[in-house]
């Protein structure tokens, strides 16, 4: 026997139609009651798609059927398991079926003999077009797994059409078309062949974009688009100018429409429809951590002072370790995301180890590059401060360069993630500062899965700080180390070099080490053990200090909520301490 199918969508899950030669047909019971389906001879893959296709096991759902329903059901039942291993390459299948009424319960039983798989004997892979020879369709053919020789894979015949579908939309192929698709099977030989002839048309390009909304300027969105028209048709590209649209704050939706039916020549318009965020957002927040105890935080933001994108925000925190009320007005400029702050502030800032006041004016301009965050600032300040026998009045200002990146799988609660952060900042004593210096400091995180319960978390920060007067500055330039964030174990802020009194007045060197596993236990509960180095210091040196303990993890509505019971293990220090921290960890 000899036929020839073109399959269509993916014959793992059948709705079958119509009626199938029954198995041997049983005097039954004329009783109703639920039905069990029992399956053996297949296991894995085979099994599951069974028992997906067979009628009777979709049809019981746990409740009571009807004998004539039941024996109408286990009657489709072969020419059901039939079809269902055909996928696999299983054509020459062989069941045997009993149905039972034990009297409270009807019990189907099948036992399968798949039969010899069909093999493979051609495989007729081709593109044409002028996509031919494009790099993305050669790694298609590259990587099929339709091997002659090897078992009928039904679902690798549709995923290597889905490939070339793929490809096609994102390479921008918009005129693709199969001009064959097809398996026949000789099912005498137990033998199949494919053939897949795949035409990709030419290659579109980019044309012009139109936004459709009213609350900025064209021109403003005109700058975020990230190609110039006649650019080869990406969908990359698309995402990128998607991302850029909805990076700021605002729209909060965006459909990008590709309009092949206005193409001129290969050109491709594109219509953007952009959906706008409410143009002022209020934020009262709340939250506690051992290092600042109670917090809160009042922000408003005014998203769209005008049509070309300007908006201003302000901001007030609260702890009991500080006070700090600053402002922003932002434009946006260029591409990318650019953006033009300028900013005012005041912070009131009384930690164990120092109180300072400072005022603050600012500017900043920061774009994203390839996934980085940018950050070019200045920034006045002058600052009122006593850090152990250390006061005076700072003025400074201060250049400050900045690199950042994260990237993650969820923000809030990642699984897979990593932060990289670069700064340097520095004044010179002859522009307006009271003294030189030179700052620069690095933070890194990475968290990843070791399986579906278990995470690793790495967390390092370095730091050096260079100046000829370092007791003349201000608490916020110098390093401490110790608290919720840095060495667990150790009060904030309490570890550092010491003043002629015992007093600690900070370090020009920073560096700290966390190494930690979380195992989730529960849905949303976690335990965590960990281990804490390092030190602000005046060489690097200089001995760390340590700590290590173990924690309790909820991924609560608010966010991550971390309880940690840390051991100093330094001996001097205090033995243990609880630390209690609420907020994203990347």
């Amino acid at each position: 026997m000899h036929f020839k199918q073109d399959l269509g969508p993916t014959l793992l899950v059948l709705a079958l139609a119509g009626v199938i030669t029954p198995l041997t047909p049983l005097a039954l019971p004329a009783q109703e009651g639920p039905v069990r389906v029992e399956v053996g001879g297949v296991d894995g893959e085979l099994r599951r798609n069974v028992l997906a296709v067979l009628s009777l096991a979709r049809g019981g759902g746990g409740g009571s059927m009807e004998a004539a329903r039941v024996r109408d059901l286990h009657g489709r039942a072969q020419g059901e398991i039939e079809l269902a291993l055909q996928p696999f390459g299983h054509y020459e299948a062989r069941v045997d079926g009993t149905l039972q009424y034990d009297g409270r319960r009807w019990v189907a039983s099948y036992n399968i003999e798949p039969g010899p798989p069909v093999l493979l004997t051609r495989v007729d892979l081709r593109i044409s077009g002028s996509g031919e020879s494009d790099p993305s369709f050669q790694e298609v053919l590259q990587q099929s797994q339709l091997v002659v020789g090897e078992p009928l894979s039904h679902a690798g015949y549709e995923a290597i059409k889905l490939r070339f579908e793929g490809v096609a939309a994102e390479r921008g192929y918009l005129d693709a078309v199969f001009e064959t698709a097809v398996i026949e099977v000789d099912r005498e030989k137990l033998s199949a062949e494919i053939m897949v002839h795949f035409i990709t048309g030419p290659r579109f390009q980019l044309g012009p974009v139109t936004f459709f909304q009213d609350v900025l300027d064209q021109e403003i969105l005109r700058r975020m688009v990230p190609f110039r028209p006649g650019a080869p048709f990406e969908a990359q590209q698309l995402l990128t100018l998607r991302n850029a649209v909805t990076a700021g704050p605002y729209f909060s939706g965006v459909e990008i429409v590709p309009r092949r039916d206005q193409a001129d020549g290969l050109q491709v318009p594109l219509d953007v429809h952009l959906a706008p965020h409410r143009p002022q957002r209020y934020l009262i927040g709340a939250g506690y951590g051992t290092d600042t105890g109670p917090r809160g935080t009042v922000e408003v933001e005014f998203r769209r002072v005008n049509k070309k994108g300007h908006r201003a925000e302000g901001q007030f925190r609260a702890s009991l370790i500080e006070r700090r009320l600053s402002t922003r007005y932002s434009l946006p400029l260029g591409a990318q995301g650019g953006l033009l702050s300028f900013s005012a502030g005041f912070v009131d800032s009384n930690p164990s180890t120092s109180d300072t006041e400072t005022f603050l004016l600012g500017a900043n301009l920061s774009k994203l590059f390839g996934g980085w965050k940018q950050d070019l600032s200045v920034t006045l300040q002058r600052a009122s401060f006593e850090v152990g026998l250390d006061s005076g009045l700072s003025t400074l200002l201060v250049l400050g360069l900045g690199l950042s990146r994260v990237r993650a799988d969820d923000r809030i609660f990642p699984s897979w993630g990593s932060l990289v952060s670069f700064q340097i900042r520095g004044s010179h004593d002859g522009l307006v500062s009271d003294t030189r210096l030179l700052q620069l400091s690095v933070e890194g995180k990475l968290v990843r899965s070791l399986g579906s319960r278990v995470r690793f978390l790495g967390r390092g920060e370095a730091g050096a700080l260079y100046s000829p007067d370092f007791r003349a500055l201000p608490a916020s330039f110098r390093y401490f180390a110790g608290g919720d964030r840095s060495v667990r174990g150790y009060r904030y802020q309490s570890l550092g070099p010491l003043d002629e009194e015992g007093n600690v007045i900070g370090g020009d060197r920073k560096l700290v080490l966390s190494l930690e596993l979380d195992v989730r236990i529960l849905d949303r509960w976690g335990v965590a053990t960990f281990v804490d180095g390092g030190n602000a210091l005046t060489s690097f040196s200089r001995p760390w200090e340590k700590g290590a303990g173990i924690g309790l993890r909820w991924r609560s509505p608010i966010g991550m909520i971390r309880l940690d019971g840390a051991f100093a293990l330094g001996g001097h220090r205090t033995p243990f301490r609880v630390h209690l921290n609420i907020g994203p960890e990347l």
